[in-house]
């Protein structure tokens, strides 16, 4: 970037200060008497462009404002590497307070519509527009005599001179990145192994929920089943007298009208054959062998046979009909209660088979074993049963009398009896099997809490580990990532090592009248001078300490204008302050003469010094007056 003009009013020294119509090419001196503002100029510059000053951080410029003032203002005019131009204004008050503001100017004349204000907005979009922040404008763009030393290879502004600057503040991030990950780890680390620990002390066996659930529920559905049971057996018990009475009843019905349909067919077959011979054959009728058996009379008269064969043969079918429809239906019935009475018989044998079971043999042995010891008293107590099973003979005649009751051989009262031991036995072990079941579902609580325990500290522990995995996996991305910008870096810096060697080489001479031509840079950047008349490099310490501020100011050029380079501006300006502070005449008038033809970047050239050589060749000179606050040139 090029300064095309700078305005201040009541800035340091200055109440005003213009300074216009600046070259683009050449140097521009800045001189005067101490005390005279010379330095406010650079300073006013470097607030225009970053809001503070070499000498003045963030906290303290309101020591800027000239005396006796409210604020102080400062506007710059500059011309970007893109050949934009700018406007930019800053000012800060009495308490310290800043405003800012950057406006783009037309190429045919006036101004871009929105101009940018406030700090983060301006400073975001400046140090885009001209490529550089404060750090690496006051290491390269604004050199002070203190400051022609060896540059630090570290600095940041090194590294952006070097065209490495993002590298190194990736790297920089990524190392950070590194450090942040790997607290995390060593903090991580500890915690897994507490984790672990409380994990381990839990001791959970996986299987040990679900086999208590399985054995809740298996309790549950032997409960229901004798309940079940309890209700079939109160239906059946009540419905068997009933039922019994009626199937004798009706057998019964069945054996008399068995007899009457036994009884009724031959009749109603013989009076019919009767009738039908009667009607069709009636000569058979007339035979001597009919008066065998007396019916002569019958025989002659044969319209008797046709008026009351026929009505005896159609009552007796219609007996016989009624006998067979009586008898199905009474099959039917007793079908029906047999059924019924199976039913009842396969409840008894059923009932028969729970009532003498024991509820561990359908329990897992630990389970047992966990109820036996909850229920135990005393420690003899721990290998008696969980609940009382009747003894065999209480119950030793349901099978015959489940047997008799299919056929309603059994007695209504034996089977009231039978059912009233059973239910009574049913209850107790359902009152039994209840408080197992509480029993077990504390247990089943207690196990759940430990379980839902574990599984959080699962849960953590593999939250741990995956915050150890992801940041043992992110550090190993940073370092490939910052292996590979390494090699990068490396092969920039030999590059920039070596541009900035051949653009010494171009200046140095000029600096030192042709005593020393060209110097060696290490990556360490450590200097060597080459001298012809030693016919080698020396070491820097070997040369007197002009000669080191000529070749270190020829140095600093260089790099400064490898930046200008690596941040796309074609044309730069430098501020150089009091660079000749300990250069003797001749080394001030060789270095003079030689600035403005060093570089074809470097092309604004401010040089601040108390006095120069009277034929120094200069294209603009700003003489600062130490007797006024005004000054415009």
């Amino acid at each position: 970037m090029l300064i095309n003009s700078l305005f201040a009013e009541n800035f340091r020294k200055y109440s005003k200060l213009e300074v216009t119509d600046i070259p683009a090419n050449g140097t521009i001196i800045v001189s005067g008497k101490n005390e005279s503002g010379k330095t406010s100029i650079g300073e006013a510059i470097c607030f225009a462009l970053f809001g503070r000053t070499f000498s003045l951080d963030k906290n303290n410029l309101s020591k800027l404002v000239y005396w006796g003032a409210d604020a102080a203002e400062v506007r710059v005019n500059f011309t970007t590497a893109d050949d934009n131009n700018f406007n930019l204004y800053r000012s800060v008050d009495e308490k310290g307070n800043v405003k800012v503001k950057l406006e783009r100017l037309l190429l045919g004349g006036g101004r871009a519509p929105k101009a940018l204000e406030g700090e983060v907005e301006v400073s975001k979009v400046l140090n885009k527009v001209i490529g550089f922040d404060y750090d690496a404008f006051a290491n390269s763009f604004y050199l002070v005599q203190r400051e022609l030393t060896t540059p630090e290879p570290q600095s940041t502004t090194i590294k952006k001179m070097a065209g490495i600057g993002d590298y190194a503040a990736i790297s920089s991030e990524l190392d950070d990145d590194n450090t942040k990950n790997q607290d995390k780890i060593n903090t991580t680390k500890p915690e897994v192994v507490t984790t672990k620990s409380s994990l381990d002390a839990i001791k959970l066996d996986e299987s040990w929920l679900p086999e208590l659930v399985d054995a809740d529920q298996t309790l549950e559905n032997e409960k229901q089943q004798r309940q079940t049971l309890l209700t079939e057996l109160s239906e059946n018990e009540k419905q068997y007298a009933e039922n019994s009475t009626s199937f004798f009843g009706t057998r019964k019905k069945r054996g008399f009208f068995g007899f009457l349909s036994f009884l009724f067919f031959p009749i109603m077959l013989a009076s019919f054959l009767l009738w039908m011979v009667n009607y069709f054959r009636p000569k058979l009728l007339d035979n001597p062998l009919i008066n065998i058996f007396g019916l002569d009379e019958l025989a002659n008269t044969h319209s008797s046979i046709a008026t009351w064969v026929l009505p005896i043969s159609i009552i007796a079918g219609i007996g016989f009909l009624i006998s067979l429809i009586v008898r199905g239906k009474a099959k039917q019935v007793m079908h029906a209660l047999s059924g019924e009475a199976e039913g009842f018989s396969k409840t008894l044998q059923k009932s028969h088979g729970v009532v003498t079971s024991s509820v561990e043999s359908v329990l897992p042995e630990r389970v047992v074993s966990l109820m036996q010891n909850n229920t135990a008293t005393d420690k003899a107590a721990i290998d008696s049963t969980l609940f009382s099973v009747p003894p065999e003979e209480q119950f030793n005649n349901l099978d015959s009398l489940a047997e008799n009751a299919t056929a309603y051989e059994a007695d209504p009262e034996e089977i009231n009896a039978a059912v009233l031991r059973l239910s009574d036995t049913f209850n107790k072990q359902n009152t039994d099997i209840s408080s197992l079941s509480k029993s077990l579902s504390a247990d089943i609580e207690k196990e759940k809490k430990r379980s839902d325990g574990a599984g959080k500290l699962r849960a953590k522990l593999k939250s741990l580990n995956a915050v150890i995995d992801d940041s043992e996996r992110k550090i190993a991305v940073n370092n490939t990532s910052m292996g590979l910008m390494q090699r990068a870096a490396e092969d920039s810096i030999s590059l920039f090592n070596k541009n900035i060697t051949e653009l010494t080489a171009k200046s140095l001479p000029k600096f030192t009248e042709g005593r020393y031509k060209k110097v060696r840079v290490a990556d360490d950047f450590t200097v060597q001078v080459h001298s012809d008349e030693k016919r080698g490099y020396m070491d820097f310490d070997e040369i007197s300490s002009g000669t080191q501020r000529q070749i270190m100011l020829a140095l600093r050029l260089a790099m400064s204008e490898e930046l200008a380079k690596n941040t796309a501006n074609k044309q730069q300006f430098i501020f150089l302050d009091e660079p000749f502070a300990f250069f003797d005449p001749q080394r001030t008038q060789s270095t003079l003469n030689a600035l403005p033809n060093i570089s074809d970047v470097i092309t604004q050239v401010w040089i601040v010094a108390q006095e120069f050589p009277e034929d120094t060749k200069v294209d603009k000179v700003i003489n600062c007056p130490s007797d006024s606050a005004e000054l415009s040139v």
